[in-house]
Order: C-alpha cells, then structure tokens, then sequence
C-alpha cells in the first residue's frame, strides 16, 4: 500500500495547490530536486571537460537510457535520448523517404506535436495526411483498417487521447498496420507514468516517452522507443556527433537507437529524470502508483455527478484523466476559476473540455475542493 502522506510531503507543489495537471507538467518530488542541484555542484566546482568529466557524462546518459527502459520494459540498446515527445515525433516523421502523393493517416484529437511536423511536411514534400475519427469510434482499430490505403506509408496516433484519457488499442491496430506494410509511430506523450506501458507487447515500430509529463522528470527529457526490427525503417532526422559510434576504423552510424539522438543532451535534466524513475520505483513501483490513480480518477467520476452543470466525457478505456464540460462555461473560463481556488487543471483547445490528471500523489481532499468550486460555478 502507497504511503500517501509521505508521498505528498516529498511533493510541496501538490499541497500548496490542487494539482491536477500532470498531463502538462508532473511535479517534483524531492529527490528530483536534490539530484539536480547535486550535480549543479559538481559541474560548478569541478567543471564539466576532463576525462573524467566525460565518463560521468556518458554514464549519465547510459543510466537515463536504462531507466526509461525500465519504464517500457525495453533494454537500454532500444531507447534513444531526447529532449521531449515532440523530438521523437519529429525523429520518425523527418526520418521516412516520402515522395510525393503518401499518405499518413491519424486520428482526429492528435497533438500539435505530430499535426505541425506532418503539416510542414505536406508542404515540403507533397505528403497527404488522412485525419480519421477515432476518439469517440465504438471501434478505433477498425476505422483505421478502413483508411488504409495502397499509398499510406505512416500511420501515427496517441495512446492515450490527451483530450479525453481514452486509451487506444495498441496491439490490435498494430497487427493492422503491420499486415499493410506501414510504419506505426505512436505519442505515448501521455504514456508512460500515466499508464502501464510494455512495449514488447505493443507491436508498434516507434514508440515516444516524455520525461516532464507523467515520469515527474525536468522539461527537456524524454525518449524514443525503437522496435529493433524497424531500425533501418527510418534514416538519422539529426545526424551528427552522438549519431555516431567511435571504431578503430572510424566513426560509425551507432547500430542502436542512439543513432537517431538528436544533438546534446542537458545532463542536469537527465540527472532528474533517473532521480523520478527510481523515486517511483521505490514508493511503490510504476503498477502500484498506477492503480492508486485510477482508484481515485474513478471516485472524482462518481463524484461529478454532484455537479449540476458538469458533462463528463465517458471512455471505455479509461486512464486517469478524467474530462468533462461545465454548461455555459467555456473551459478556459472554467481553469481560470479554478485556478483562483488554487486548482490547478487544464483546458483543451478546439473544445469546451476541461482536463484533470489524477496522480497518486492526490487524494480525496483534492477532489473534495475540485468538487466544491465546480459547484459553485
């Protein structure tokens, strides 16, 4: 059983607030906090150049490979660094050889993270993206075995839905696109942290991890899962020097994920970011912490219906985000309000939703206030 008071004493910000919008931005514990400014020290006493500095560094980066890793269930050789969802998006996007008339086909509440890359890509290239309806479909993977077409060379999508919490049937839409010969990234930027994640089960050729998000980590962190078997699916978007293994023959492209790391890492951030993964691990593990937040998301959905004016937005497969309309309220008006009541929560563009992440780090106190502040809009 998850020690919740200790829990929420390592995190101020879930106490001096409401907080309910880890979908943004997870809060810190502690330990994050203490391994930053350790290494800060370091580098401010002791530089950041020398051999040893160098070795420090490439363990860094080694252990925040095994770390996410851990998280998705994948060996380190299979994750390669980032600086957050966005980069693996833009990795596997820029990586495909398009050539004009392909298609791309994604679903119709995918973020701009995804939308904008393929968008300047149509431009560039002369892609066409195919944006299908399966946020609210009785049967997602079947809407999008009926967009496949012959020119349909990616298929990318959430998931988890980051409007609605509604997680996506991986493994079953990965067969599909498997069987039509198209590659299948997937915006796992509400993935990891905010539900179980193993990849080996997925099925899909990418997979992207952010670190500030559901992990708790420092913005600038994340990663890319690569399916060992679609490595050369993709070429290098942002080749260069960490692209690149040191041989006695010379530089060579890595024969991992790292060939597809994208220019320097902030080693500080990435410091946080282990210092998250094992803070999880060791107040109870990734399952537990899980099932803590969902236990709580479903009692904060049986309590909206003491809301007079509030429409939840209802999902057969839930995560802990839970969704809902305020009648007669636009949802920033909605976040506004709530903010002044020291609830932290989040508006969706291009709708009148309004978003709350439930953590393992809230607790019923929390949805006590939600409650009461939504009544009294």
């Amino acid at each position: 059983m998850l020690e919740l008071t200790a829990i929420r004493a390592a995190m101020p910000a879930v106490t001096n607030n409401v907080y309910f919008n880890t979908g943004t931005y997870g809060p810190f514990p502690l330990a994050v906090r203490d391994a930053m400014n350790a290494h800060v020290e370091g580098v401010w006493t002791q530089g950041r150049i020398g051999d040893d500095r160098y070795a420090e560094q490439s363990q860094i980066e080694a252990d925040t490979r095994s770390a996410l890793g851990r998280v998705v269930n994948a060996p380190a050789s299979e994750i390669a660094l980032g600086h957050c969802t966005s980069d693996g998006l833009n990795l596997v996007v820029g990586g495909i050889d398009w050539q004009p008339g392909d298609q791309v086909v994604i679903g119709d509440f995918e973020h701009p993270g995804l939308t904008v890359p393929l968008k300047i890509m149509g431009e560039r290239r002369g892609i066409e993206v195919i944006i299908v309806p399966i946020t609210y479909a009785d049967d997602p993977a079947q809407v999008i075995a009926d967009a496949l077409t012959p020119r349909v060379k990616l298929v990318a999508l959430s998931h988890v839905v980051w409007t609605t919490g509604r997680i996506m049937p991986i493994p079953q839409m990965s067969e599909i696109v498997r069987a039509h010969g198209a590659v299948f990234l997937v915006d796992a930027a509400q993935g990891p942290g905010c539900i179980p994640v193993d990849v080996q089960t997925l099925g899909c050729d990418f997979y992207t991890i952010s670190g500030q998000k559901w992990l708790c980590g420092p913005s600038g962190t994340g990663g890319l899962w690569v399916n060992p078997g679609s490595l050369d699916r993709i070429a290098p978007a942002f080749p260069g020097y960490p692209t690149m293994e040191k041989t006695p023959e010379g530089p060579r492209m890595w024969g991992s994920a790292r060939r597809f790391e994208p220019g320097t890492v902030t080693h500080t951030a990435l410091v946080g970011l282990i210092a998250a993964i094992a803070w999880r691990e060791s107040i109870g593990g990734f399952p537990a912490t899980h099932a803590a937040a969902m236990e709580l998301a479903g009692h904060l959905r049986e309590r909206l219906v003491e809301v007079p004016k509030a429409i939840v937005s209802d999902v057969d497969a839930p995560s802990p985000f839970v969704a809902f309309e305020i009648e007669g309220l636009s949802a920033p008006v909605v976040v506004r309000k709530l903010e002044d009541e020291g609830i932290i929560a989040r508006s969706l563009p291009g709708t009148d939703l309004t978003r709350v992440s439930v953590g393992c780090w809230n607790d019923r106190s929390d949805i006590d206030r939600l409650i009461t502040a939504l009544s009294a809009l």
